[in-house]
């Protein structure tokens, strides 16, 4: 019934918003309104970012996954249970505490395996610190989630947003990526060059004016909580998952079959 994947809500009113859209495939738009407009929609009391101000860098990206770019020339690693991808371009899964001194880590905040934060976050952060490891936060979730991001740590130098989850956009890709470091990196170049998808800017620059932040979350939440009543599972931080044994299940589907018999009441 469930799948193991992060498959984002079908919305009907997001999916029929997108469908009157119309593509301009000459129209250019600058990379730096569009984060600025990003830095400010991103923003919601259902998911609270701190310290987002002080990532003075932002780029847009094609979605998280090519944000991942900006670090995978150092030496990264990943915990157990994240991201798929990182495992198939070749990133090594690691313990946080064997994580060599002066290494990266990425890791996804929600958790990927959980839609809640890791449970060993804030001992995942103070080590970091203490053995000089820069994080990469994936904040792919942010958008259908719960919470509260602090961002302020010393360690965090990189946090990646997508619109992928929040309105079911993953094929026409579009994302931004803060950093608080002022060097060159792929994301930088292809911003300076507008070498960038700008029709997909287009499309999530009306949806961003269109729909909040949050809107996914407050739409759905109720109906997760049932769900997971009535199938004995943990309702997660992420509006998309019920939890079993703290496994992600996800919920899209019968969540957009809720959803559909409500609006024929």
């Amino acid at each position: 019934m469930f799948s193991s994947k992060a498959i984002p809500i079908h919305d009907n009113s997001i999916k029929e918003f997108i469908n009157a859209r119309e593509i301009h495939l000459n129209k250019i738009y600058a990379p730096q309104v569009f984060v600025k407009q990003h830095r400010e929609w991103i923003k919601n009391t259902t998911f609270r970012l701190v310290g987002l101000d002080s990532f003075k860098y932002g780029y847009v990206t094609a979605g998280v996954t090519e944000a991942f770019n900006e670090v995978y020339r150092e030496r990264c690693y990943v915990l157990n249970g994240e991201y798929s991808y990182h495992k198939d371009i070749g990133i090594p899964i690691s313990n946080y505490k064997d994580i060599p001194f002066g290494s990266r880590l990425i890791i996804s905040y929600p958790f990927a395996a959980t839609g809640n934060p890791h449970e060993d976050w804030n001992d995942i952060i103070q080590h970091c610190i203490t053995w000089g490891i820069d994080v990469f936060v994936d904040a792919c979730l942010a958008g259908v989630s719960l919470g509260k991001l602090d961002l302020t740590h010393s360690c965090i130098t990189h946090v990646a947003f997508s619109f992928s989850k929040a309105f079911n956009t993953g094929h026409i890709r579009c994302g931004v990526v803060y950093t608080t470091e002022p060097y060159s990196s792929p994301a930088s170049v292809t911003n300076k060059h507008f070498y960038l998808n700008h029709s997909s800017m287009l499309l999530h620059l009306d949806l961003m004016n269109k729909f909040t932040s949050d809107w996914i979350f407050q739409k759905y939440r109720i109906n997760q909580i049932k769900l997971c009543e009535e199938h004995n599972l943990t309702q997660s931080d992420c509006v998309l998952f019920g939890l079993d044994n703290n496994k992600r299940n996800c919920l899209s589907r019968l969540l957009e079959t809720l959803q559909s018999y409500h609006s024929q009441q």
